[in-house]
């Protein structure tokens, strides 16, 4: 009996002298025939050796020596494709060929679990403040470069949404969001960058603990929304003004107007707090009538 040629593969199998039931690849690795003559031919090494080489080349093509103040380094997760990558990190994710450029990478398919990729800050998401100044201990958590330990804050540093500052005793921090709006953090004070839900809606600030003054720049638009302050008992919607928030041990929430005015909500009622006025919201009740400053109800103890 004549040799069975595979096509374009220049691999010639005796089928007296094989096991039958074998695909291609058992022949030419696992070599299950008792004789197994091959010739190269020059179509094989076009069509398999040179694209697996041509892969090789272009994964060690890939030499990553990113500057560490211009922006930050991820590892690729199991499930994250380019677009899912391009979204989380990407301030425009239309530009992901620029990242992949400044990865030196060619073939998007190459991005794999494990591998480190670059995110430059000129294609990062902007972060929505800046750290202006602290004294004392102030310490900053960085949930959006997956860091798990607080570090200490640097003057400059941009806060991302996710991320977390505390000040600890005897300690302040003031940070400006990009809409311009100024906020000051005193001693035991904890809050959480949060970003808007839509383009349209404002940023926000989640204070879990302590005391923030809120100084929000007016906005030439009567109804727009300029900022969102949480806590854990209440929501407050500002449209330009200068305002207290604190919130104690047990969540409560004490928000005083100095300037302007703040809408607070708190389990689906809303009272607006005017200037010289404040309000207190027990956690789990309704915000209290506007009273005038300084002189916050005390909470019944239970």
């Amino acid at each position: 009996m004549k040799n069975i040629q595979f096509p374009f593969s220049g691999l010639f199998i005796n089928p007296k002298k094989c096991n039958t039931g074998y695909s291609f690849l058992d022949f030419l690795f696992l070599s299950n025939c008792s004789k197994l003559s091959f010739i190269i031919h020059p179509l094989f090494i076009l069509t398999f050796l040179f694209p697996l080489s041509q892969t090789f080349a272009e994964s060690k093509k890939q030499i990553i020596q990113p500057n560490p103040d211009d922006g930050i380094t991820i590892v690729v997760e199991k499930g994250q494709t380019l677009s899912i990558i391009s979204k989380t990190y990407l301030d425009d994710p239309r530009k992901w060929k620029e990242l992949l450029k400044s990865n030196q990478i060619d073939n998007p398919n190459l991005i794999i679990p494990g591998m480190k990729l670059w995110i430059p800050k000129s294609l990062g998401k902007k972060p929505l403040a800046d750290l202006q100044r602290f004294t004392g201990t102030t310490e900053v958590l960085k949930i959006s470069q997956k860091q798990n330990d607080w570090a200490k804050a640097k003057n400059g540093e941009g806060l991302y949404a996710k991320d977390e500052v505390r000040t600890l005793k005897e300690s302040e921090a003031q940070f400006v969001f990009l809409s311009g709006s100024r906020f000051e953090i005193t001693e035991n004070s904890h809050v959480i960058m949060e970003r808007g839900k839509s383009d349209t809606e404002p940023d926000e600030i989640f204070l879990r603990q302590g005391r923030i003054r809120s100084l929000i720049p007016k906005s030439s638009a009567p109804n727009q929304k300029m900022f969102l302050l949480k806590t854990e008992s209440a929501e407050s919607v500002v449209k330009g003004t200068d305002f207290l928030t604190e919130v104690d041990a047990n969540g409560n929430t004490t928000l005083s107007c100095y300037e302007g005015s703040v809408a607070v909500t708190a389990e689906k009622v809303t009272v607006l707090v005017n200037t010289g006025y404040a309000t207190f919201v027990e956690k789990g009740k309704p915000p209290l009538k506007p009273f005038q400053v300084p002189n916050p109800p005390i909470p019944e103890n239970k």
